[in-house]
C-alpha cells in the first residue's frame, strides 16, 4: 500500500506548488503536469493482476479474436479499440495497458489545463476522487475521459460537436448517455421553485428507483441491468447505508462551492455552469445508489466536475477561507484516499507489476 501513498504524495506536493507558488509561467505548469502524466502512465502500465476485474478484462484481450464482431458482450467501440489495437500495434497486453493510461491522461489533462486555474491541483483531486480514473482505467473511465473534453463543446455552445463526442463515449460504455443532458443543465438557473421541483422529483425516484431502472435500464445494456440488479439484491450492505456515506462527502463539498455561484456574473459563467452538472451528479446517486453501487457509478459523469470546482472555488475565495478549502479538501481526500484502497484488497492491493508475474 505505501506505494500508493508515495504517488498521493507525489500529487499532493505539486498542488502545493499550484497554489501557494506565485510563478506561473505556463512551461513549467506544463512541464509539471507532463512529469505527473508520466509518473501515472508508467505506474498504471506495468500493473499486473492489479485493477478493477483484472481478470475479465485480461481475458476479454486474449478470446476476442475468435468471436463474431459484435458478438464479444462489450460495447461495439471498446470492442473496435482491442481489436484495432492488436492488429495494427500490439497483442500484448501490457503495450494495451500503457495505450490506456496514454489514452485517458493525455484527454483528461488536456481538459483540466484549459479549464482549471490550478491544474496541478485538479490533478491531486483526480488522484483522489478516483485513483482508477487517473490511469488504471477500464471502460467507463475511457469513457468519462472523452465526456470530460466535450465539456469544450458544452461551453462554446455547439450541440453538435457535443452530440458526437457523448455518442462516441457511449460506443466504449453505454452509461455515457446519462451524459447527454449536460449540454442544457449548464445553461440552468435555479430559484426556489426548481429548487422544490427537483427535490420532490428525487424523492420520487429514489421510492421508485429499481422499476425505472428495470424500465430505462435497456440504455446501458438489459442483460448487464439483470446481473447488477441480483448483484444488488444479493449484497448484505445496506443500500441506504452507502447512499448517507456517499451523499455526506457531495455534501460537503456542495457547503463549500454553493456560496460562490452567480448566475448574473459573466465571470463565473463556467463555474456556475459545472455547479448544475455537479448537483445533478448528487440527483443521480441519490435516484440510483439505493439499488446498487454498481448503478450509483452513473454518476461519475457529473462527479468529476468537481475537481474543476473546487480550485475555481479557491480562485475567487478571500485569504482566509483560501486556506479552509485546502485543509477541508485535503483533510477529505486523504480519509477517501486511504477508505478507497483499504477497501480495495484483492483489486488494487497488493500493487504487481510485470515484472514480478
Amino acid at each position: 500500500m505505501g506505494i500508493y501513498f508515495a504517488v498521493y504524495l507525489f500529487f499532493f506536493l505539486f498542488s502545493a506548488w499550484d497554489l501557494f507558488i506565485a510563478d506561473r509561467r505556463k512551461a513549467i505548469k506544463i512541464s509539471l503536469m507532463a512529469l505527473l502524466g508520466i509518473t501515472m502512465v508508467i505506474f498504471a502500465g506495468i500493473r499486473w493482476e492489479t485493477g478493477t476485474d483484472w481478470e475479465n478484462y485480461l481475458y476479454y484481450f486474449k478470446i476476442i479474436d475468435i468471436r463474431p464482431i459484435g458478438g464479444t458482450a462489450m460495447e461495439i467501440g471498446y470492442e473496435m479499440i482491442v481489436r484495432l489495437f492488436k492488429s495494427i500495434i500490439s497483442t500484448n497486453y501490457t503495450a494495451f495497458l500503457f495505450f490506456c493510461a496514454i489514452y485517458i491522461i493525455l484527454i483528461t489533462y488536456f481538459a483540466l489545463y484549459k479549464f482549471s486555474p490550478f491544474p496541478l491541483f485538479s490533478l491531486f483531486l483526480l488522484l483522489s476522487y478516483s485513483f482508477a480514473g487517473s490511469g488504471f482505467g477500464v471502460r467507463q473511465d475511457l469513457s468519462i475521459a472523452l465526456t470530460l473534453v466535450s465539456l469544450i463543446f458544452i461551453v462554446e455552445r455547439s450541440l453538435i460537436k457535443f452530440v458526437v463526442i457523448v455518442l462516441l463515449a457511449a460506443l466504449i460504455h453505454n452509461s455515457a448517455i446519462i451524459f447527454l443532458p449536460a449540454y442544457w443543465l449548464y445553461s440552468f438557473k435555479w430559484n426556489t421553485v426548481k429548487v422544490l421541483t427537483v427535490i420532490i422529483f428525487t424523492l420520487f425516484c429514489v421510492l421508485f428507483s429499481e422499476r425505472l431502472m428495470t424500465t430505462f435500464g435497456s440504455l446501458i445494456s438489459a442483460r448487464k441491468v439483470e446481473l447488477y440488479l441480483t448483484l444488488g439484491m444479493e449484497t448484505d450492505i445496506n443500500p441506504y447505508s452507502t447512499l448517507i456515506k456517499g451523499l455526506l462527502g457531495r455534501f460537503l463539498f456542495f457547503v463549500i462551492l454553493v456560496g460562490f455561484v452567480d448566475y448574473k456574473n459573466e465571470d463565473r459563467k463556467l463555474f456556475s455552469g459545472l455547479f448544475n452538472l455537479y448537483v445533478f451528479g448528487i440527483v443521480i446517486f441519490s435516484i440510483f445508489s439505493p439499488i446498487s453501487l454498481i448503478f450509483g457509478r452513473l454518476a461519475r459523469y457529473y462527479d468529476i466536475y468537481q475537481i474543476l470546482l473546487l480550485p475555481l472555488a479557491y480562485l475567487y475565495a478571500k485569504r482566509v477561507y483560501k486556506i479552509i478549502i485546502f485543509l477541508v479538501v485535503s483533510a477529505f481526500s486523504l480519509l477517501k484516499f486511504a477508505t478507497a484502497l483499504n477497501g480495495a484488497e484483492g483489486t488494487f492491493i497488493p500493487y504487481k507489476t510485470i515484472f514480478s508475474k
